[in-house]
């Protein structure tokens, strides 16, 4: 992952600046870790004093806890998500001890189901193949779980993340891979929340296996339109170069 100059962090401060009104009647260090999670150039140092900050109001009165878990479990990925592969495995570890909590202490909000799945596929993208099939029912699990109390949670996370293991695992009898529970789920997801880029671009790519391509690739003119990311800031830039990029491959191999 490209590494950016510290200077860039100065835009993270004015975003800081500019929300302090509107986040006036939040705890300060709630409103910081939020702001800085918001940051267009979000990297470890911002991510890592996120959680920081987040840790440190586990023991306040002011803070809705259930709230407060979810954030930390979401904090978590994120880390994993930036951080190297083999540097990952630990935040994934420290998100699903977070989320385990929240299922304990509220199973049935839909906020542990969700992120104790994500941050188990961390770990199965991190920990290799045998660890992936290990954890895999329990991942689906706890994504049909989460569909069942809030299906629209994070922008339909829950449909987006089971329509792309459908479309990525292997099929049956090897695993549960299945191209029409894919296009099931992220059909659902882009119906649900019509302005997140990653549903637009994982059910383009669906549909291009199904050979519908004309279908795909108003899927994927769709991703450049679209104006909310899924979990980082610079999802949404990835997503609109990867569309960009499946749209010149179509053109160039002659697809509608």
């Amino acid at each position: 992952m490209k590494r950016i100059g510290w200077l860039l962090s100065l835009g993270c401060l004015a975003i800081s600046l500019l929300a302090t009104t509107a986040q006036c009647a939040a705890p300060p260090a709630l409103a910081e870790a939020d702001v800085l999670l918001q940051c267009p150039t979000l990297e470890m140092p911002q991510a890592e004093q996120a959680l920081r900050l987040y840790e440190g109001l586990l023991s306040s009165t002011e803070v809705d806890r259930t709230m407060l878990l979810a954030k930390l479990a979401r904090t978590a990925f994120i880390l994993g998500d930036l951080a190297p592969k083999k540097q990952s495995e630990p935040y994934y570890r420290k998100g699903q001890l977070y989320a385990e909590t929240l299922i304990h202490e509220a199973p049935n909000r839909t906020e542990g189901h969700y992120w104790l799945a994500l941050n188990l596929c961390g770990q199965a993208d991190a920990g290799g193949y045998m660890l992936g099939r290990r954890l895999l029912p329990r991942i689906l699990e706890e994504l049909e779980r989460a569909v069942a109390l809030d299906e629209t949670y994070d922008q339909t996370g829950a449909h987006r993340v089971l329509g792309r293991i459908y479309f990525e695992a292997p099929a049956w009898p090897m695993s549960v891979g299945d191209i029409n529970k894919s296009l099931y789920h992220l059909e659902a997801a882009v119906r649900l929340a019509p302005n997140n880029s990653t549903n637009h671009l994982f059910l383009a790519q669906t549909l291009y296996r199904l050979h519908y391509r004309s279908l795909a690739q108003q899927q994927l003119e769709q991703v450049l339109k679209s104006t909310q990311h899924a979990v980082k800031p610079q999802d949404l830039e990835e997503d609109r170069q990867e569309a960009r990029r499946l749209l010149a491959e179509m053109r160039s191999s002659g697809s509608p």
